[in-house]
């Protein structure tokens, strides 16, 4: 990822996206044909090892995204902004969301029987998916941060993205219409925080600028997060230390590129 200069005029109908994806998922999200939809995806996903979406949901964290985008932290510093300028509003829709929305989990719902479960079992506040919201958000984030046309062969960052939302109904967590709202949410957060930080200028975006320094110190909290916090799958404690030393790497890299004299 170059950090060529990026567009920072978002064009007026991208901010329908979300719009058009809440509209597209609109079966989903009124509950049609539950709890047989969830059932149906639930069972059909159990053809793809738990690891792999135990992985996945991995990547719904904040923590994970971070880490997976540590290089960026000096080769395209906006791209790092970006999604972390989506952060803010991507938490709020998500706590917001569930107090609101206060909706059972599946596992509350049906019970244990019948559900394929991995990992941590969770019975309350359904909507929306927080991961899904994650996962749309930094997908969305990253791709309008960067020049139009860079965008192109980084469409596969929302095949990713839905590929964690999907993660949500295969571990037993979320329903459907838990992940198609937070997809729509995710993609509202991304473009927001993109955005913005196409408004960020230029100075600030080198290593030795301190907005750049404090981003890398949340990279050791998500660093210790990382190594310490299960989140939910024990079967991920191998990847997450791979992230991490992954991320203490990109973060060593930095620090020595900040304190490079001009």
């Amino acid at each position: 990822m170059n950090d060529a200069v990026p567009d920072r005029r978002i064009a007026p109908w991208h901010w329908a996206l979300p719009f058009i994806v809440a509209a597209l998922t609109a079966p989903l999200w009124l509950g049609w044909y539950e709890p047989g939809v969830f059932r149906t995806l639930n069972r059909a996903f159990m053809v793809l090892p738990d690891g792999f979406w135990a992985l996945l949901s991995l990547f719904g964290t904040g923590w994970a995204v971070y880490a997976a985008t540590a290089p960026a932290l000096w080769r395209a510093p906006r791209i790092v902004l970006a999604w972390i300028c989506a952060a803010p509003l991507a938490g709020v829709l998500t706590r917001v969301g569930k107090n609101l929305a206060d909706n059972p989990r599946p596992l509350e719902v049906l019970g244990l029987e019948g559900i394929h479960v991995i990992g941590e079992p969770l019975f309350i506040a359904a909507m929306p998916s927080g991961h899904a919201i994650t996962a749309f958000a930094g997908a969305a984030a990253i791709y309008f941060a960067m020049a139009p046309r860079q965008r192109l062969r980084w469409l596969w960052l929302f095949v990713f993205a839905f590929g964690v939302a999907c993660s949500r109904i295969a571990v037993g967590a979320h329903w459907p219409a838990d992940v198609s709202v937070g997809a729509a949410a995710g993609m509202l957060s991304g473009l927001t925080g993109a955005w913005l930080a196409g408004r960020i200028p230029d100075r600030h975006l080198r290593p030795q600028a301190w907005l750049m320094r404090g981003v890398a110190l949340l990279g050791l909290y998500s660093l210790y997060v990382l190594w310490t916090d299960e989140m939910g799958f024990a079967i991920n404690l191998p990847w997450q230390y791979a992230l991490g030393a992954f991320l203490a790497a990109c973060l060593a890299l930095f620090a020595a590129r900040s304190l490079r004299t001009n």
